[in-house]
Order: structure tokens, then C-alpha cells, then sequence
């Protein structure tokens, strides 16, 4: 009997829940320090942000209390309707990458490592930029 209940809630879990993303929340986006999804996240709730004051959370992996800004080398969303974007530059300057709402991507090589702002932008639903 308890083997049967062991499958049952086995079967309930959904792939989204064994995702890189489980570690951003609904409603947020995030960046890691390594690529892939991989080593400490720093999740971002509001968009129209510098990053020069932001860390890595402690405890989160490899990278975790560094900087944000400059340090990090993938991201993903959890949003549900605003693609995010993140430039290279402050103050929303520079190169940009787009993320539609649910993606996850590595930075691209222009932004890997040289990232300093982010925005939301709800009206570009399939993540397109500006």
C-alpha cells in the first residue's frame, strides 16, 4: 500500500518542476553565475534596475555574495506575460538581450560577464526587444 502511494505522488510531478527555473520564483527573473542555469542566482523583481548594488544570494552555490553587475553568464524568467530584457551597459545603454516570459538562455557573448541593467517590457510578449 505505501509503495502505491509513493508512485502516486511520483506521478504528479510535472517536468517544469525538475527545471533549472526552480530556483527563480513565479514572477521573477534571474540570473546565475555560471552558465546554464548553473551555480548562484540573483532573482530580480522589478525591472528598471541597475545591478551595481545587487549579489549573488549567499548559500546558492558557486558565486554566491559576488556582485551582480559584470558577473553573470546565464538567466532565465518567470514571468508570464513581459519579456525581460538586460543591456550591457546602466541606465538601459548599450547591447541588449531579450527573454521572452517562461525562457531560460545563456547570456550572449557580447552581455556574458558585462551586464549592468535590466527591464521589463510587458507589451513585447514574445520577447522581442525595444
Amino acid at each position: 500500500m505505501a509503495v502505491g502511494v509513493i508512485a502516486a505522488s511520483i506521478a504528479v510531478t510535472s517536468p517544469a518542476d525538475a527545471a533549472p527555473t526552480r530556483r527563480c520564483n513565479d514572477r521573477q527573473a534571474c540570473f546565475y553565475y555560471n552558465s546554464n542555469q548553473q551555480g548562484a542566482v540573483a532573482p530580480i523583481y522589478h525591472g528598471g534596475t541597475n545591478l551595481d548594488a545587487q549579489v549573488f544570494k549567499p548559500g546558492t552555490g558557486p558565486g554566491s555574495g559576488q556582485k551582480l553587475e559584470d558577473n553573470a553568464a546565464s538567466w532565465d524568467s518567470r514571468t508570464r506575460n513581459s519579456a525581460f530584457c538586460v543591456h550591457r551597459d546602466r541606465w538601459w545603454k548599450g547591447p541588449f538581450n531579450s527573454l521572452k516570459p517562461q525562457g531560460r538562455k545563456n547570456l550572449s557573448s557580447a552581455l556574458k560577464n558585462k551586464n549592468s541593467s535590466t527591464n521589463w517590457y510587458p507589451r513585447h510578449e514574445g520577447g522581442g526587444g525595444h
